[in-house]
């Protein structure tokens, strides 16, 4: 029975995506050429047999048969065609040259967490499930690569060479390769040379072939796009639904750079247009957002981590930072949107205005020299069509779309958290990249030694990967002065989340007169906190000694998390 149209599209992201997992994890030493045709050999026949579409099944045994390939020396004199995986990021080649030397299960490990976008828990499940040996330690070398790499690498990198893309060169007797190819020969001498692969390709729309030469030009991008009033059709109210917006949504030749600046023959249009000066091109591609601007210049390529829908409100997209501020894309169903900086008593929310669904500038106060602290803005959004139609908070920490900010006060206390993201502005360590949601949990709130008062707050960065940093900040407050006070942080836990809800942080605290403390404090869970075998009834600990080591225990006896 043949597969319908639709049939097909729906499977041309898996074909795709296990293509990269198979080309990553074969050894380079069989080269571009060899690697690419297998990668599609294991892709297609994976696919072939596995109807039911099990996602992690087929990675699993995508993955197992290419970590098993042995793959005999071979010259490829003899061949009439060369096809190798078109070059689609050439200032990434350091990059890649590192990626391809970790050890095979870590190149998987790449290839399902950044370019599939998957949680690290469900990538270390498919790489055992594979019998990759340390999944963990797998995951570990990505981000020792990552980290090699500066803060940001996660959205910045990606592999050179795209095999999803191939160029084709033909090849004149004895060996010497033939000046132009026109892309049906191409297709045809490549459906010759690789078929299986390219016989269950064609069924699910991949890969792409191009023509080389002087006198060739790449067939036009495949534009999706998003019908009018989509996201009243539907209940997932995501990125899918944005209809495309901007004045040059019709240039397809701007559209067409853009997307080859990014290495893809199709995307969702999100937004094209002239912003401050500048055209630039929002599209979307699976679990990935691309920005391209032109300015005068060679465009330029930035890639993102698509953000995801969330319970608090959708985010916008930052279209353009200038010196006349921020500009954004809204979700088609918002409304109204305020701005305000992280200053004052409180916050001065001024209204925006929204044209096409982009907003006028947004403009913080700018720090004062050497000054390192976050001014927001802030943004209050509301949506008066989607229940409950209330506004919602997010706050601008860079990257393609700004956080969610959420604010948990202690047990009683007041629910406008303001003054805690005012000072955690100057306090806390800010990602480059961004982050999806800063939540805030001021955990505790009480006195300090010499009459001092105290606030601790434990603030959580999760990113669109499913990544997370925490933040521990104390701050006290003394007759004419607040100061703030950084005590330690994790990363990679549950912690200060729903799926853990107790904490404890300690550290060396000065007061008023100069003298030195070693202050502890805990949730409203801590029953007792131990200091060097000594303990205190919690949630609060106080000594002048030397603690070499800080726990603390919830009611039922368990383990609570500690920062320091």
């Amino acid at each position: 029975m043949r597969r319908s149209v639709r049939d097909s599209r729906s499977l041309a992201r898996p074909y795709r995506d296990l293509v990269w997992l198979a080309y990553l994890v074969l050894p380079p030493s069989a080269g571009e050429e060899r690697r690419l045709v297998l990668a599609h050999r294991l892709a297609a026949a994976a696919l072939a047999r596995h109807r039911g579409r099990d996602q992690a099944r087929l990675r699993r045994t995508v993955l197992r048969r290419a970590l098993r390939a042995r793959i005999l020396p071979w010259s490829g004199r003899l061949a009439r065609l060369e096809v190798v995986p078109a070059t689609t990021r050439g200032a990434d080649a350091a990059f890649t040259e590192e990626l391809m030397a970790l050890r095979p299960g870590a190149r998987a490990a790449y290839a399902l967490l950044r370019l599939e976008g998957r949680p690290a828990g469900e990538v270390a499940t498919i790489l055992a499930g594979a019998r990759v040996t340390d999944p963990g330690g797998a995951l570990a070398e990505v981000a020792a690569l990552e980290g090699r790499f500066g803060d940001g690498a996660a959205a910045m990198f990606r592999p050179s060479s795209d095999p999803t893309l191939a160029r084709c060169y033909g090849r004149l007797p004895g060996g010497r390769p033939r000046a132009r190819m026109v892309a049906g020969a191409a297709a045809a001498a490549l459906a010759a040379a690789v078929t299986v692969a390219v016989t269950v390709a064609v069924v699910f729309g991949t890969p792409e072939v191009v023509a080389v030469g002087a006198a060739s030009e790449p067939p036009g991008p495949a534009v999706v796009s998003a019908a009018p009033g989509a996201w009243r059709r539907g209940t997932e109210l995501d990125l899918s639904t944005w209809e495309p917006r901007g004045a040059l949504t019709g240039d397809a030749a701007l559209v067409g750079r853009a997307l080859r600046a990014w290495g893809r023959r199709t995307g969702q249009l999100l937004y094209a247009g002239r912003v401050d000066g500048a055209a630039v091109v929002l599209a979307r591609d699976g679990e990935q957002v691309a920005r391209y601007t032109e300015a005068g210049g060679p465009g330029r390529l930035e890639v993102f981590p698509a953000p995801r829908a969330r319970p608090g409100g959708a985010p916008p997209l930052t279209l353009r930072v200038t010196a006349a501020g921020s500009r954004y894309l809204v979700p088609p169903w918002v409304r109204e949107l305020s701005a305000a900086p992280l200053a004052g008593r409180s916050p001065a929310w001024r209204p925006v205005r929204i044209e096409g669904g982009v907003t006028a500038p947004v403009t913080v106060p700018v720090p004062a020299a050497g000054g390192r602290c976050l001014r927001g803005p802030m943004l209050r959004l509301r949506a008066p069509e989607i229940a409950p139609g209330l506004p919602y908070t997010m706050l601008d920490l860079g990257g393609i779309s700004p956080a969610e900010a959420r604010y948990r006060p202690p047990e009683g206390g007041p629910l406008d958290g303001f003054s805690v993201w005012k000072g955690l502005g100057c306090a806390a360590e800010w990602p480059a990249g961004g982050a999806e949601v800063a939540a805030a949990w001021e955990f505790w709130r009480g006195a300090l030694p010499e009459g001092a008062r105290g606030r601790w707050i434990c603030l959580r960065l999760a990113d669109a990967r499913g990544g997370s940093v925490v933040r521990g900040v104390l701050f006290s407050t003394a007759p004419g002065r607040t100061s703030a006070l950084r005590t330690g942080g994790r990363s990679g836990t549950w912690d200060c989340s729903r799926l853990r809800r107790d904490v404890v942080a300690g550290a060396w605290w000065r007061a008023p007169s100069g003298r030195h403390y070693y202050v502890a404090a805990g949730s409203r869970g801590v029953a007792r906190i131990t200091l060097d075998g000594r303990t205190a009834p919690g949630p609060y600990a106080v000594t002048r000694t030397r603690v070499a080591a800080l726990s603390a225990a919830s009611e039922p006896g368990e383990e609570v998390a500690v920062l320091r």
